[in-house]
C-alpha cells in the first residue's frame, strides 16, 4: 500500500502567500505556522510529537487544512490512532479547493479503512481520490489492490458457504441414513415380533389340535374298549346259553340231580354212623334203608 508524502509543497506555496502579507498576519497565525513547520521537521526525523504540533497548526486561518492533512498523516503511523487520522483527513477535505490535496486526503482515508479491513468503504475512498485527481497513481494502485482483496474475500466467503452447505448436506444425509436405519430396525423388530406372535399362535393352535386329537383318540379308544367289553360279555352270555342243555319237561335238571345226590350221600353217612354205633354196642340190628 503506497503512502503519499507530507504536503510540504502545499505548505511552501501558502508560505509565500503568507510572507507577502506577513505584516498583517496575526500573532496566532504566526505561532500556528511555526508549529506546522516544526511538526514537518519532527515527522521527517521520525521523532514523536509531530501530531500535537500539527494540531496547533490547524488554528491557522489559511494553513489549517494543510495542518489537518499533516496531522492525519502523522496519526496514520500508529495503528491505534487510525480513527483519529481519518477524522483529520476529513477536516482537510472540507471546503478545500486544492484538488491534489483533496485526492491525497481521500487516498489516506482509503488507507485507514484498508488497515481496518473495511474493504468496501476503502474502495469508495480510493474512487473519490481518483475523481478528485485522475492522475493519482498511488490511489489507482491501492484501489486495484483493495478490489483484489475484496474478490479474494468474497471467494473465501463463497468457499466457506459452499463448505457449510456441503457439511449441512452431509449432516442431512447422515441424519436421513440414521433415520432410515432406525426405521428399518423398527420394521425388522416389528416383523420379528409379528413372526414370534404368529409362531406362538401356531404353536398354541397346534397344541390345541393335538389335545383335541388326543381327546378324540382317547374317546375312540374308550368307546372301542367299551364296545369290545360289551361284545365279550355278549359272547360269554351267548356261549353260556349255548353250553346249557335245554330242560325237557318232566326231566330232572342237572342242578336237581346234584341236590339229590348230595342228600343221598348225607343219608348214607347217617346209615354208616348208625352201623358203627350198633357194632360198638354188640347188637345186631337189621338196618333198613330209607330208600
Amino acid at each position: 500500500m503506497k503512502q503519499p508524502t507530507l504536503s510540504l509543497t502545499h505548505l511552501i506555496a501558502f508560505m509565500f502567500m503568507a510572507i507577502a502579507t506577513e505584516s498583517h498576519a496575526q500573532q496566532e497565525d504566526y505561532d500556528a505556522k511555526a508549529s506546522i513547520i516544526e511538526g514537518i521537521q519532527r515527522f521527517e526525523q521520525g521523532t514523536t510529537g509531530s501530531d500535537s504540533l500539527f494540531a496547533l497548526g490547524e488554528s491557522h486561518s489559511e494553513l489549517g487544512q494543510i495542518a489537518a492533512y499533516n496531522r492525519g498523516r502523522a496519526l496514520l503511523e500508529s495503528a491505534e490512532k487510525v480513527g483519529e487520522a481519518r477524522q483529520a483527513f476529513q477536516r482537510a477535505i472540507k471546503d478545500n479547493a486544492d484538488l491534489a490535496m483533496t485526492s491525497d486526503a481521500w487516498h489516506n482515508i482509503g488507507n485507514s479503512l484498508l488497515m481496518e479491513q473495511d474493504l468496501e468503504n476503502a474502495i469508495e475512498a480510493y474512487k473519490s481520490a481518483l475523481r478528485a485527481n485522475p492522475n493519482n497513481e498511488a490511489a489507482r494502485y491501492n484501489l486495484s489492490y483493495a478490489l483484489r482483496m475484496l474478490n479474494n474475500e468474497q471467494d473465501q466467503q463463497q468457499e466457506q458457504q459452499d463448505q457449510q452447505q456441503d457439511q449441512q448436506q452431509d449432516q442431512q444425509q447422515d441424519q436421513q441414513q440414521d433415520q432410515q436405519q432406525d426405521q428399518q430396525q423398527d420394521q425388522q423388530q416389528d416383523q420379528q415380533q409379528d413372526q414370534q406372535q404368529d409362531q406362538q399362535q401356531d404353536q398354541q393352535q397346534d397344541q390345541q389340535q393335538d389335545q383335541q386329537q388326543d381327546q378324540q383318540q382317547d374317546q375312540q379308544q374308550d368307546q372301542q374298549q367299551d364296545q369290545q367289553q360289551d361284545q365279550q360279555q355278549n359272547q360269554q352270555q351267548d356261549q353260556q346259553q349255548q353250553s346249557q342243555p335245554e330242560q325237557v319237561e318232566g326231566q330232572i335238571s342237572k342242578e336237581d340231580m346234584e341236590r339229590i345226590l348230595e342228600s343221598l350221600e348225607r343219608g348214607e353217612e347217617e346209615v354208616q354212623a348208625k352201623l358203627m354205633r350198633a357194632k360198638s354196642q354188640g347188637k345186631k340190628k337189621k338196618i333198613e334203608k330209607d330208600w
